[in-house]
């Protein structure tokens, strides 16, 4: 044992004086902590541009969602978010991933173009609106990822109710009607669809930001639409806050909530 006496290098006692410090050390904490909404959008922008660059095939799909209806094209995730996803999808190599909102299918082709390097892959993803599922279908087959890719239109929960429990799932993206996913991790785990190592991703779980104050809005009445969309968004944000409290104490699983994007939950089954 070394005597309290003996002198560090200035190297060690700097490393100590930072492990005991009650303050936490910078590098624990994001700069986004501290950094206005301009440095935000700068940062981002930034890592955009040193990431893998969107194909032009999802651009012009992208583009086209808004160009149709700017509001509903905000369902899409981003185009650093989809790198993200397709990055996380060639390290974990799944043979058999499920895809809960598909939506015009943007983050469908994200998922299954990191699938191309595994052999016998498959995606199904589901979308309960039929136009904007026949819009799913059609720029998955402009995407050449027909025959990897299959749409579904059917609600996310009739899905999972009927998904074989012998058809194991490697990997399963959450992002379909935010008030019920409690329910489809419910049914998920229930039914014990997911492999032995496979993982689940849930999106918008700190949904803009209100989830962790709980929004911060009036409950006076008032009937204007800007009134109207702030409650809409409190009573998501409420269920969202609900349901990360909901996997944080399931002993069956383990996560980790990261504040990206828009909140990104990653579970596993408890080893």
């Amino acid at each position: 044992m070394l005597s309290r006496h003996v002198l560090l290098p200035p190297r060690l006692l700097i490393a100590r004086r930072l492990i005991h410090s009650s303050r936490p050390h910078p590098t624990l904490r994001s700069f986004l902590d501290n950094s206005d909404e301009a440095s935000q959008h700068s940062a981002y922008q930034y890592a955009h541009n040193h990431s893998q660059s969107e194909p032009p095939v999802l651009a012009s799909i992208r583009e086209a969602a808004v160009a149709r209806d700017p509001t509903e094209a905000q369902k899409m995730v981003s185009p650093l978010q989809g790198a993200f996803m397709r990055h996380f999808v060639s390290i974990q190599r799944p043979k058999s991933v499920l895809e809960l909102g598909s939506y015009i299918g943007y983050s469908t082709i994200w998922l299954a173009q990191g699938l191309q390097a595994i052999p016998g892959s498959t995606l199904c993803t589901c979308e309960s609106d039929q136009t904007i599922a026949h819009i799913a279908e059609e720029n998955v087959k402009l995407a050449g990822l027909a025959d990897t890719v299959r749409v579904v239109n059917v609600p996310a929960d009739l899905l999972l109710g009927e998904w074989d429990p012998n058809h194991k799932l490697d990997l399963v993206f959450i992002d379909a009607n935010k008030s019920a996913y409690k329910r489809y991790y419910s049914m998920i785990i229930n039914r014990d669809l997911l492999s032995e190592n496979g993982q689940i991703i849930v999106d918008n779980v700190l949904f803009h930001g209100q989830v962790h104050t709980q929004a911060t809005i009036s409950n006076a009445s008032n009937d204007d639409d800007g009134a109207k969309a702030a409650r809409k968004a409190k009573g998501i944000a409420r269920k969202m806050h609900s349901f990360n409290e909901f996997v944080a104490k399931d002993p069956r699983t383990t996560q980790v909530l990261l504040p990206i994007f828009d909140g990104l939950l990653l579970i596993q089954k408890a080893k």
